[in-house]
């Protein structure tokens, strides 16, 4: 018996005192991966990169900026506790890890500093430290729970106000960030002024994401974006009328797949209601498809254009860039790639309006080095049809409506007495039978029960206009 306590005895010891300095070895391997993968995405950077470790837990300081070409827009610095596992004990004891056995937990603050000479430096130092919790599990993988305070403050001279209710949500990855999942919620934010204010209500994001290709860099999957509303009020300039616009029930969802060296990709973009210049419009929205993207290619791109971010380039810089992004071109479009609109479709009062757009390009010829190389194969390649309609009372009242601000606005600039808005509204609509004449006699649109109609086609390097080809004289005038 007093064998098998010392035996227990010698096991607790072991996991609490001893594999704690083993973990901490494997841990800061992870660490080190996690820095590599920010360096290795878009515009983000790290500078910066220190870590300390100890028997039963190692500290950390990493920073890292983001840039747009050249110029830096934010750093941020990452401070980080880490307790070594397998029973991270003393977590345990200030309530930042349960009892489950783990490689280690994380608990970092993530403060944003301001870069260079930065217009919002000021607000930039009042925002709170992001606070972030990760468990890491045995085979690398983990889960980071991600929480935002709050913050409320105001600045300028007249009275400017911002209001941002925080952030909360979580990211679960798996080993070496293969596949990861997202999820972020953040009630809203609210800025204000004198003459102005702007509102966005109730984000959420929720993305599934697999890493493919070449090192796995290159996400594909799911994701789905959500804002409950967006509203925006400013004082017109010279009138001191106010004008609003607002827009209700946003959602953006996205899906990439890759599949043998194909990827292919699709969207839709939604909403319940807009409300702007007085008129309400919705539900609407569109979905697109982006169809036999070849993935090599688009990799090469990817990797261009992050080589050419400098915005202050050369011309021998830019002409270089060119020559090897048509070098890549035939490749993209080997697999003979479309794009289209599947839907367009946006309800008012008034009527709606519908839309369809597709472009393919004909590949069938890349494996001919003397076609490939011929930037005219290009318009002999592509074909495009696309087709619009609007209700009749819809474009009636869309063009009146530009009428009576056109016809406002040219008596405002002559120094003239505006007429009443019933005369005003009598010579926009004269204005508007004109304009939808005028659009018809030059083939621009037709007429038929309910609706007004534009369709249009490229082939062969023609367009095509309503069945006709298109006369670019008619349109332009003599």
């Amino acid at each position: 018996m007093r064998r098998v306590i010392i035996a227990i005895v010698l096991l607790v010891v072991l996991a609490l005192f001893v594999l704690p300095y083993w973990f901490g070895i494997q841990t800061e391997k992870v660490y080190n991966d996690v820095v590599s993968t920010y360096s290795e995405t878009g515009g983000v950077a790290v500078i910066e990169k220190s870590y300390r470790r100890g028997w039963l837990n190692s500290t950390a300081r990493t920073v890292f900026v983001i840039r747009n070409g050249d110029d830096e827009l934010i750093k941020f610095e990452e401070s980080d506790t880490i307790y070594h596992g397998p029973f991270p004990v003393q977590a345990v004891l200030g309530g930042r890890a349960g009892l489950s056995p783990v490689m280690a937990v994380i608990d970092s603050q993530l403060t944003a500093v301001p870069a260079g000479n930065s217009e919002f430096e000021t607000l930039i130092k009042k925002l709170p430290p992001a606070n972030l919790l990760t468990r890491l599990s045995f085979d690398g993988g983990g889960i980071t729970d991600i929480t935002v305070p709050g913050i409320e403050t105001a600045e300028g001279e007249n009275g400017e106000k911002l209001k941002w209710e925080g952030l909360t949500g979580d990211v679960k990855f798996s080993p070496e960030f293969r596949d990861v999942d997202t999820e972020l919620k953040s009630p809203g934010l609210n800025i204000s002024g004198k003459d102005s204010a702007f509102t966005v209500s109730g984000v959420d994001l929720v993305s599934r994401l697999s890493y493919v290709g070449p090192e796995h860099k290159y996400p594909v999957g799911d994701i789905d974006f959500k804002v409950a509303g967006i509203a925006v009020r400013s004082k017109k300039e010279g009138s001191g009328e106010y004008q609003s616009f607002s827009v209700s029930g946003i959602e953006l969802k996205g899906n990439s797949t890759e599949s043998q060296g194909n990827l292919d990709s699709t969207h839709s973009l939604t909403f319940r209601e807009l409300e702007a210049g007085g008129g309400k419009y919705g539900p609407g929205g569109y979905e697109l498809a982006i169809r036999n993207i070849d993935m090599e290619s688009w990799i090469k791109i990817q990797e261009l254009l992050k080589k050419n971010q400098n915005g202050s380039q050369t011309e021998a810089e830019r002409q270089a860039f060119m020559t090897e992004l048509m070098k890549v071109v035939p490749g993209l479009i080997k697999k003979s790639p479309e794009i289209e609109l599947t839907k367009l479709n946006i309800m008012t009062s008034d009527g709606s309006i519908d839309g369809h757009l597709k472009i393919s390009v004909d590949g069938s010829g890349m494996d001919n080095p003397e076609i490939a190389s011929n930037p005219l194969f290009l318009v002999t390649a592509i074909k495009a049809d696309a087709k619009v309609s609007v209700t009749k009372t819809l474009l009636e009242t869309i063009i009146t409506d530009y009428k009576k601000e056109e016809i406002a606005d040219d008596f405002r600039k002559a120094d003239d007495e505006v007429p009443p808005p019933d005369e005003i509204a009598g010579m926009a609509k004269e204005e508007m039978a004109d304009e939808i004449k005028g659009l018809m006699d030059q083939g621009v649109i037709t007429e038929s029960d309910k609706s007004y109609d534009l369709k249009a086609t490229y082939e062969m390097g023609q367009i095509t206009l309503n069945g006709q080809p298109l006369d670019m004289q008619s349109l332009i005038g003599d």
